[in-house]
Protein backbone atom coordinates (compact mmCIF):
# COMPACT_ATOMS: atom_id res chain seq x y z
CA UNK A 1 0.00 0.00 0.00
CA UNK A 2 2.77 2.45 0.85
CA UNK A 3 5.15 1.14 -1.81
CA UNK A 4 4.51 4.07 -4.20
CA UNK A 5 5.20 6.53 -1.38
CA UNK A 6 8.43 4.71 -0.52
CA UNK A 7 9.50 4.74 -4.17
CA UNK A 8 8.60 8.33 -5.02
CA UNK A 9 9.19 10.24 -1.76
CA UNK A 10 12.86 11.03 -2.52
CA UNK A 11 11.98 12.31 -5.99
CA UNK A 12 9.12 14.44 -4.67
CA UNK A 13 11.32 15.86 -1.91
CA UNK A 14 14.10 16.70 -4.36
CA UNK A 15 11.71 18.43 -6.75
CA UNK A 16 10.15 20.43 -3.91
CA UNK A 17 13.62 21.47 -2.74
CA UNK A 18 14.58 22.60 -6.25
CA UNK A 19 11.31 24.52 -6.50
CA UNK A 20 12.10 26.19 -3.17
CA UNK A 21 15.55 27.27 -4.34
CA UNK A 22 14.12 28.66 -7.58
CA UNK A 23 11.35 30.45 -5.67
CA UNK A 24 13.89 32.08 -3.34
CA UNK A 25 15.42 33.93 -6.28
CA UNK A 26 12.47 34.56 -8.59
CA UNK A 27 9.47 34.89 -6.27
CA UNK A 28 10.56 35.13 -2.60
CA UNK A 29 7.07 35.56 -1.04
CA UNK A 30 6.15 32.03 -2.10
CA UNK A 31 9.19 30.51 -0.39
CA UNK A 32 7.52 30.49 3.04
CA UNK A 33 4.51 28.53 1.79
CA UNK A 34 6.67 26.14 -0.20
CA UNK A 35 9.00 25.52 2.74
CA UNK A 36 5.98 24.76 4.94
CA UNK A 37 4.79 22.21 2.37
CA UNK A 38 8.25 20.61 2.33
CA UNK A 39 8.36 20.36 6.13
CA UNK A 40 4.86 18.84 6.38
CA UNK A 41 5.60 16.36 3.57
CA UNK A 42 8.96 15.35 5.04
CA UNK A 43 7.80 14.93 8.62
CA UNK A 44 4.60 13.18 7.56
CA UNK A 45 6.46 10.78 5.30
CA UNK A 46 9.01 9.99 8.01
CA UNK A 47 6.30 9.28 10.59
CA UNK A 48 4.13 7.20 8.26
CA UNK A 49 6.99 5.07 6.95
CA UNK A 50 8.46 4.56 10.44
CA UNK A 51 5.18 3.40 11.94
CA UNK A 52 4.38 1.32 8.85
CA UNK A 53 7.71 -0.52 8.99
CA UNK A 54 7.25 -1.43 12.64
CA UNK A 55 3.58 -2.28 12.07
CA UNK A 56 4.53 -4.75 9.33
CA UNK A 57 6.89 -6.52 11.74
CA UNK A 58 4.09 -6.66 14.30
CA UNK A 59 1.58 -8.00 11.76
CA UNK A 60 4.02 -10.76 10.73
CA UNK A 61 4.27 -11.60 14.45
CA UNK A 62 8.03 -10.99 14.49
CA UNK A 63 7.63 -8.65 17.46
CA UNK A 64 5.11 -8.28 20.28
CA UNK A 65 2.89 -5.26 20.88
CA UNK A 66 5.25 -3.97 23.58
CA UNK A 67 8.23 -4.32 21.24
CA UNK A 68 6.25 -2.57 18.49
CA UNK A 69 5.54 0.39 20.78
CA UNK A 70 9.13 0.53 22.04
CA UNK A 71 10.65 0.33 18.55
CA UNK A 72 8.23 2.92 17.19
CA UNK A 73 8.97 5.29 20.09
CA UNK A 74 12.73 4.88 19.64
CA UNK A 75 12.47 5.45 15.88
CA UNK A 76 10.24 8.51 16.17
CA UNK A 77 12.43 9.98 18.90
CA UNK A 78 15.41 9.45 16.61
CA UNK A 79 13.62 11.18 13.73
CA UNK A 80 12.76 14.14 15.97
CA UNK A 81 16.32 14.43 17.27
CA UNK A 82 17.87 14.11 13.82
CA UNK A 83 15.58 16.80 12.41
CA UNK A 84 16.15 19.04 15.42
CA UNK A 85 19.93 18.80 15.18
CA UNK A 86 19.87 19.29 11.41
CA UNK A 87 17.66 22.37 11.70
CA UNK A 88 19.71 23.87 14.52
CA UNK A 89 23.15 23.40 12.99
CA UNK A 90 22.00 24.09 9.41
CA UNK A 91 20.42 27.37 10.47
CA UNK A 92 23.42 28.33 12.59
CA UNK A 93 25.96 27.73 9.83
CA UNK A 94 23.68 29.11 7.10
CA UNK A 95 23.17 32.38 8.95
CA UNK A 96 26.88 32.76 9.69
CA UNK A 97 28.06 31.97 6.17
CA UNK A 98 25.20 33.96 4.63
CA UNK A 99 26.16 37.06 6.60
CA UNK A 100 29.74 36.86 5.36
CA UNK A 101 29.56 35.47 1.80
CA UNK A 102 25.97 36.07 0.70
CA UNK A 103 22.65 34.30 0.78
CA UNK A 104 23.42 31.66 -1.84
CA UNK A 105 26.56 30.55 -0.01
CA UNK A 106 24.58 30.53 3.24
CA UNK A 107 21.87 28.33 1.75
CA UNK A 108 24.37 25.88 0.30
CA UNK A 109 26.45 25.74 3.48
CA UNK A 110 23.35 25.35 5.67
CA UNK A 111 22.02 22.50 3.54
CA UNK A 112 25.41 20.75 3.48
CA UNK A 113 25.87 21.00 7.24
CA UNK A 114 22.27 19.92 7.91
CA UNK A 115 22.79 16.87 5.68
CA UNK A 116 26.08 16.00 7.35
CA UNK A 117 24.74 16.43 10.87
CA UNK A 118 21.60 14.41 10.15
CA UNK A 119 23.55 11.62 8.47
CA UNK A 120 26.12 11.47 11.28
CA UNK A 121 23.62 11.65 14.11
CA UNK A 122 21.35 9.03 12.56
CA UNK A 123 24.30 6.62 12.39
CA UNK A 124 25.19 7.35 16.02
CA UNK A 125 21.55 7.00 17.11
CA UNK A 126 21.25 3.68 15.28
CA UNK A 127 24.32 2.26 17.00
CA UNK A 128 23.31 3.61 20.42
CA UNK A 129 19.77 2.21 20.29
CA UNK A 130 20.59 -1.12 18.65
CA UNK A 131 20.65 -3.02 21.99
CA UNK A 132 17.21 -1.59 22.89
CA UNK A 133 15.46 -2.83 19.77
CA UNK A 134 13.63 -6.14 19.50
Amino acid sequence: MLKPLQNHAPTISTLLLIALLIALFFYPPSARTLSSIIIVFSVGTAIILTVHGNWQSYKREEITRTEFLRNTFIDLLGVALVMGFAIFFGRLVGAYVGAIWGILAGIIAGMAIAFGVSFGFSKIWGKATEPLRA
